[in-house]
């Protein structure tokens, strides 16, 4: 989410009602570079599934999580995955995620005011969770993982606690990773709010930054998130689709969205829950059965 998952980084759990439902730090030889070398050993079950027609395959328990490759392995795993698509690569990556334990706000700019690093594998959130997928499966073209972060997570590639996109709108409408699709699946059937993000409605702020911004968040009501797996049948939506969780008490306090997550074709849920205090995936039909009525509608992006 953003600020929950993200703004609530700085918040805290003041707003833990956003879910219901440590890392290494970067540097060339970790986390934040793709330096050459010889090719690194990665175990046949790996192998095999980064092969496998879907990248699911790479949820599996019995395979490496993402935290246990080292940054010779990780390049290992971009190389192969570079022959996929854009969308199935975010997808293989998050999926090698599954497993992975949940903690608020597990990145930062390694610099007060958040000292956590920019790019981490060990914890995750919903929001860290999109970010590092999209991250890792832009490096090889973006100079490396540290560099690709940098695009992904912050305005013009600037890292400061004061250029993060701390609400995920924002960073779908600024951000060239990501894109709002919202109205486009959506169209008629769409609902909207003007938010003025980062304002709350006792006049405070949600984030200590110099920053607000007035922008109206569409949204498809909760009922219609039935309909994506036929709407993926249809090529109407992406295989690897974006949901971020609206609350319309929550878009009234200057707050766009309070969760996210990745949706794979349409049937499966894959995010970071803090109730189960892990990455699980699940089937969407049973997420909005389950916990869906918390939420009254979706905001929907792709990867790009």
């Amino acid at each position: 989410m953003a600020p929950p998952c993200r703004a609530t980084w700085a918040l805290g759990l003041a707003v833990a009602f956003a879910l219901a439902a440590n890392g290494a730090d970067a540097s060339p030889s970790g986390p934040g570079g793709f330096a050459a070398g010889p090719e690194p050993s990665l175990p046949a079950a790996l192998l095999a599934a980064l092969e496998a027609p879907d990248p699911m395959a790479l949820a599996s328990a019995t395979l490496p999580r993402l935290a246990e490759l080292d940054s010779t392995q990780r390049r290992a795993v971009a190389e192969r995955l570079s022959r996929r698509g854009l969308p199935d690569r975010v997808a293989a990556w998050a999926f090698l995620q599954v497993g992975t334990p949940y903690r608020l706000g597990p990145l930062g700019e390694g610099a007060p005011p958040d000292t956590d690093p920019v790019i981490a594998f060990g914890a995750t959130d919903c929001t860290a969770l999109n970010l590092v997928s999209t991250a890792l499966a832009h490096a090889r073209d973006a100079g490396g993982e540290r560099a690709a972060m940098a695009i992904a997570n912050y305005r013009g590639g600037e890292i400061s606690y004061a250029t993060r996109f701390h609400f995920t709108t924002d960073r779908l409408d600024s951000c060239p990773y990501f894109a709002d699709i919202t109205r486009r699946v959506g169209r008629a059937s769409c609902r909207s709010h003007i938010v003025e993000l980062n304002r709350r409605a006792d006049g405070g702020r949600w984030i200590d930054i110099d920053w607000t911004r007035t922008r109206e968040v569409a949204y498809v009501p909760r009922a219609f998130g039935s309909r994506f797996a036929r709407q993926f049948d249809a090529g109407r939506v992406p295989a690897a689709m974006g949901i971020a969780f609206v609350k319309a008490s929550t878009l009234s306090n200057g707050l766009d969205v309070v969760h996210e997550s990745l949706l794979w074709k349409g049937r499966t849920l894959l995010h970071a829950s803090s109730a189960s205090g892990r990455v699980v995936t699940l089937p969407w039909s049973r997420f909005l059965t389950e916990h869906g009525a918390q939420y009254d509608g979706f905001v929907l992006f792709e990867y790009r």
